[in-house]
């Protein structure tokens, strides 16, 4: 069994990643509450209205949590992204962040071993395994209309870490790449390790910058991708991870009971994928944790609540459009003129009408042109007639 590598920190550590998480992203937009990203209600682990359960939006993060009598809460922050890179398949891609936080109360009863609560953890005086922290989301897949990508969660598969000590880690998810098309990863990572720490089972060498990958599966590019980065102190933890299309749940148990006093936190990554263009229903997005209310009492005690219809859609996006290069206009180096514009075109003017003149075609009476012998009628003298055949009849006798 895969110790994991899990936190548990002191209380005022364990505050600071839920007050002020971490989370950067790139060529992803971060969805709005209220608009793009809906619930119907929030209910108790009894499936009833509670007053002490609440989900609210503040802008675009989610806020959920449940509390009880003794004190004990576990805490949610959640924030969605669409990736704008969307590779090629037809479809809209998601990733919630999930940040969870299990903390023991102070209130639990006397007559049971004291007023400390504590985190369940395994040994003999808890009977039964049961999580510190779980996560588990459900959809129906029944409508054909969107999947959970067990595949690229993170964590995609158990792991385990046993340190004692402060420790940083980093857990990065990305689609789509300029340079490789259809480019897909995740990967999980731990920094500043401390010295004896065992991942996975095996010796890693320790120190300040020191890192380590822990899970790392596909490409991950720099231009889409939403990674986070959160300070935690680990103890012997067990984290085993169940996904399928309809399911995805991470289940955190603690198996040294040393600081079962304090808080338990982790981060997870939730990647969805639906047909472009239609929204994604998870039907239930549910929360469990499991405390000690008192060294001699065996049983456990368990704490959640359940996001009810949680439907996820599309911003309103357009891709930008390529800018044209201007090309550069090179005037000629003359001095502009001075005198008035209205001057300068009257001899345009002139020269305009000139040209319209000269290339106006010659026009031509519609008379036709004769040619040939003339046909029409000739009128003769009668004088002259009588004339001409007088000097014809005096040449004759001569």
């Amino acid at each position: 069994m895969l110790s994991l590598l899990f936190l548990l920190g002191c209380p005022v550590a364990m505050a600071d990643p839920l007050t002020d998480p971490e989370t950067s992203y790139y060529g992803a937009s971060i969805l709005e509450g209220d608009s793009e990203v809906m619930f119907d209600e929030v209910l108790n682990l009894d499936q009833e209205l509670d007053p002490d359960t609440y989900a609210f939006f503040e802008g675009s993060t989610l806020y959920v949590g449940n509390s009880d009598d003794y004190g004990n809460s576990i805490d949610g922050i959640i924030e969605f992204f669409w990736f704008q890179s969307s590779i090629d398949r037809g479809s809209d891609f998601y990733v919630a962040v999930v940040k969870v936080r299990a903390t023991p109360g102070n209130d639990c009863p006397w007559y049971l071993g004291g007023y400390e609560c504590e985190l369940w953890a395994d040994d003999w005086q808890d009977w039964g395994e049961y999580p510190v922290v779980s996560v588990e989301a459900i959809t129906d897949v029944s409508r054909e209309q969107g999947a959970f990508r067990w595949d690229w969660a993170v964590p995609f598969e158990n792991y385990g870490i046993d340190a004692y000590g402060q420790m940083s880690f980093s857990n990065q998810y990305g689609i789509g790449s300029s340079t490789q098309s259809g480019a897909e990863g995740s990967a999980m990572s731990a920094v500043s390790i401390p010295d004896g720490t065992n991942i996975n089972g095996v010796p890693v060498q320790g120190g300040a910058n020191v890192s380590a990958d822990i899970q790392v599966k596909g490409y991950l590019g720099s231009e889409y991708k939403v990674q986070t980065q959160y300070d935690i102190t680990l103890y012997e933890w067990d984290v085993y991870v169940n996904g399928r299309a309809d399911l995805m749940a991470w289940d955190v148990f603690l198996n040294l009971g040393a600081r079962s006093n304090q808080s338990a936190y982790h981060e997870f990554f939730l990647p969805l994928q639906v047909e472009f263009g239609q929204p994604f229903t998870m039907d239930e997005f549910n929360f469990l944790s499991t405390f000690d209310t008192g060294n001699i009492n065996p049983f456990a005690h368990q704490l959640g609540f359940s996001v009810q219809n949680l439907t996820i859609s599309a911003p309103f996006w357009e891709e930008p459009e390529e800018e044209e290069e201007e090309e550069e206009v090179v005037e000629p180096a003359i001095e502009p003129s001075s005198e008035p514009a209205g001057e300068i075109n009257e001899p345009a003017e002139e020269l305009e009408e000139e040209s319209s003149e000269e290339d106006e075609p010659l026009r031509v009476d519609s008379q036709p042109v004769k040619s040939g012998c003339n046909a029409a009628p000739v009128f003769y003298d009668p004088f002259s007639i009588v004339t001409l055949l007088f000097l014809c009849l005096f040449r004759r006798q001569k």
